[in-house]
């Protein structure tokens, strides 16, 4: 080694120590170093958020300057090995400040320690909610995580960030339009989607006939979109996952937010109700819509009424070292009238009990249980026959699973269990006026319960394994009345030729095997390729006799003549990041076949009716498409651009021509939208502003038309194309929106201003044909839901939280 090279080396070890030395290191002692002492001491202990107290996930511990191999949990706990002695561990995460400790360790010892945020102020907006190679890393293809923070980078309606409308904006999500609800992933049903609120079942989660969801991102911390290749741990629907984390309440402090915008108001509180050990969260949202429908030129909207709120409270107990318990409730509703004519009115509450432990080295255990109840209706308010029919389902739901996890290798088994219970149908007078006879319709039982065992496995440094099997099954159980139909004849109510009354017990039973599996092989460090299927279950679909879901379907459960859809999902993509990690790049291509899936017969009744298999017609699904996205994480500007090539199909199987539809032959389904793009650009203005742009493109949905009119006595009749042959208009829509922080207080505030639609495009949510004029021709018109500009503001300051900064 030459004089310059010595000299050089001798200067950085210098400037290395002399930079370590100005890092203040936080000194933990355990034991006596006099006393007598084993080969190694276990060092645990948990890694939390500064700021929600949260674990944090995949922080790595370096022993005296050397990576030690291990890393958190997904609960931010950490296990590792170390001799006795003095050591330096430091705690480094990518998008944390590190954290310098000094252990002296001559005995088992706890090291809890919380990380703060780097801050980029300076470098712009960061648009990483994970690992920045979490998509290069993760065995999984199609999985999307964001949090409530990268929500707020994205233009919002009204004004209000929300979880539904930023999904939209992501490859492979879509929605057959405006004033609908739910989403459509990779083609699939909306009833088709498991949502869950960490980990409990959610029936429904829209407000204002699907502008918003229930879910106020104020509470909620982070989500996670499985949209094809589920973990075992997860079931009960035939296309994709969602798992909403609600965010705990602060444990040191007692802090709020309260705002007001064109939609709601709203309120946060949050606190320890004891220090360190148990905390409060409660967020609330009510809205006030109704003066904007005043400002409407057409009498019915000006005499509409629309009407939502929602509340969600959270207690978070810890409990001892590695035990925690969580309480969670969210409670929603919606009132929705239009003029005198019709109306909708629904309502939502879930709630649950969820207990997560460390037990020893390697062992970690987490049990749910939880209760759920969903009402709705619709209504006619005026005339003779003025009505309200209600319905709604109720359920149970319990989970258990236990993981063994070392550095190299998770495996996670449990059960689960969801008993579901249709509430009655029932038909009454809407006033005192109304001549309505009242009407009770009985609804099925169902209980389903399930088994899995996964298991994670980094097989070398570039190969990873996630292998899953799920064993579910269902009880169709009584008391119901199971209709019998004539042989060699269509299910029809005219063929009923008997029926059979059970009082209780197992009316049908359905069962099967759920495989999952998800293979990646890194190409480079900074690129891999990914592999995956899974074979999926559902008992429980929803039920509608529309063009788009709306908020008052009915949930339909399995019976001997509504069998469970079977779905085989199959996954291959490409995935890519440069410059370390700012860039991210993906192609992510799938197909999805489904068996026994429900479409409605035309003109189909299926509210009141006990016999629900005659008005449904049962088939076959498919859909395939590829995922194109690129992705800028880091610098003043952000953003990325997605699109979606999808394709969704339907076959019926009817053996009769009732039972059919469009002869049997494959027809694009409601939700067919073959091309989507999505561009989203965050621009950093210094010192607190972030001005956001979003650009959404995507092809028309498909829709019945008049192919011809005939006119007898008078009378014009239509005669309909085969079903979804024809496409509304294609969609086009720009978005922006401006957001400054710090406005007036210094503890913190924001002011949003947002313009939805820039443009004004009147983008169809519908055609329909009615007569031109005195002429017998009947014509399309279209129908527009957001047809002009619609500007928003929102306002939030917040409050406590200690001294101003």
């Amino acid at each position: 080694m030459n004089k310059p090279t010595i000299l050089f080396f001798i200067c950085w070890l210098s400037l290395v120590n002399f930079s370590f030395s100005q890092v203040d290191s936080l000194i933990f002692e355990f034991g006596k170093k006099e006393a007598v002492h084993p080969e190694n001491y276990v060092l645990t202990g948990k890694v939390l958020d500064a700021e929600s107290k949260q674990g944090i996930e995949g922080v790595g511990l370096h022993v005296d300057g050397f990576y030690s191999g291990v890393n958190t949990d997904k609960y931010g706990t950490y296990f590792i090995n170390i001799q006795p002695g003095v050591h330096k561990v430091t705690f480094r995460h990518s998008s944390r400040i590190p954290v310098f400790t000094e252990v002296i360790l001559f005995d088992n010892g706890v090291v809890d320690i919380s990380m703060k945020e780097k801050s980029f102020e300076l470098e712009g907006v960061v648009v990483m909610s994970d690992q920045p190679d979490r998509n290069v890393r993760n065995p999984i293809t199609g999985l999307t995580k964001l949090t409530a923070q990268e929500l707020k980078a994205i233009p919002a309606f009204l004004g209000e960030a929300d979880i539904f409308k930023g999904l939209q904006l992501l490859p492979g999500v879509s929605t057959v339009g405006e004033g609908t609800s739910g989403i459509n992933v990779r083609g699939a049903k909306t009833d088709q989607n498991l949502l869950m609120m960490n980990e409990a079942i959610v029936l429904s989660s829209n407000h204002a006939l699907g502008f918003l969801s229930a879910f106020n991102t104020d509470v909620t911390e982070t989500f996670s979109l499985y949209k094809g290749n589920l973990p075992a741990n997860f079931g009960g629907r035939a296309g994709s996952a969602l798992n909403i984390l609600m965010r705990p309440g602060d444990m040191s402090d007692w802090k709020g937010a309260a705002g007001v915008g064109t939609s709601n108001a709203k309120l946060l509180i949050e606190g320890p109700l004891k220090k360190e050990k148990l905390s409060l969260i409660f967020g609330g949202r009510i809205s006030n819509t109704n003066w904007l429908l005043k400002q409407a030129r057409d009498y019915d909207l000006q005499n509409s009424k629309l009407n939502f709120h929602d509340a969600y409270l959270g207690l978070n107990w810890n409990l001892a070292q590695g035990h925690s318990l969580e309480f969670n409730t969210l409670l929603t509703g919606d009132y929705f009238k239009f003029s005198n004519e019709f109306g909708y009115d629904w309502s939502n509450r879930v709630s649950s009990l969820r207990y997560k432990g460390i037990i020893g080295e390697k062992w970690s255990v987490s049990a749910l249980i939880a209760d759920g109840d969903f009402d709705n209706a619709f209504f006619d308010p005026e005339g003779l026959d003025a009505a309200r029919v209600d319905n709604g389902m109720r359920y149970q739901q319990a989970k258990l699973s236990a993981t063994w996890a070392n550095e190299a290798v998770s495996i996670t088994s449990g059960m689960e269990m969801v008993n579901y219970k249709g509430q009655p149908e029932i038909l009454s007078p809407y006033n005192s006026e109304s001549n309505i006879n009242s009407e009770k319709i009985e609804k099925e039982r169902g209980l389903e319960a399930a088994v899995f065992s996964s298991l994670e496995l980094d097989i070398s440094k570039n190969t990873g394994l996630v292998a899953g099997l799920r064993y579910s099954t269902y009880n169709h159980l009584g008391p119901d009345t199971v209709f019998q139909y004539q042989a060699s004849a269509p299910i029809l109510e005219e063929n009923i030729i008997g029926e059979t009354v059970y009082e209780k017990g197992s009316i049908q039973a359905y069962s099967g095997f759920e495989p999952r599996l998800a293979i990646r092989q890194n190409l480079t460090a900074n690129a891999s390729l990914k592999l995956s299927y899974a074979r999926l279950y559902q008992y429980i679909q929803s039920i509608s006799n529309t063009f788009g879901p709306t908020p008052i379907d009915l949930w339909q459960l399995s019976t001997p003549y509504i069998q469970p859809q079977k779905s085989d999902n199959f996954s291959m993509g490409f995935f890519r990041n440069s410059k370390d990690n700012k860039w991210e790049f993906s192609i992510d291509g799938f197909y999805r076949k489904v068996q026994n899936q429900v479409e409605y017969r035309d003109f189909a009744q299926v509210f009141l009716n006990q016999h629900m298999e005659t008005e449904l017609v049962f088939g076959q699904g498919k859909t395939y498409g590829a995922e194109f996205l690129i992705k800028k994480n880091l610098g003043v500007i952000t953003g990325w651009l997605a699109y979606t090539y999808s394709r969704s199909f339907f076959r019926s199987l009817g053996e009769y021509e009732e039972t059919q539809i469009n002869r049997g032959e494959w027809y694009p389904s409601n939700y067919d939208k073959p091309h989507e793009v999505n561009f989203i650009l965050s621009r950093k203005m210094y010192p607190r502003g972030l001005f956001n742009l979003s650009v959404n493109y995507s092809t028309g949905r498909p829709v019945n038309a008049v192919n011809a009119n005939y006119i007898i006595n008078g009378l014009v009749i239509p005669e309909y194309s085969d079903r979804n042959q024809y496409r509304i208009p294609d969609y086009f829509r720009v978005d922006v929106s401006y957001t400054l922080e710090k406005v007036f207080s210094k503890k913190g505030d924001s002011l949003n201003l947002s313009i939805y639609n820039l443009l004004g495009k009147r983008n169809a949510y519908s055609v329909f044909w009615q007569k031109d004029g005195d002429t017998s021709q009947l014509r399309p018109y279209r129908l527009s839901i957001l047809g002009a500009v619609f500007p928003s503001i929102s306002y939030s300051i917040q409050f406590g939280g200690g001294a101003d900064e």
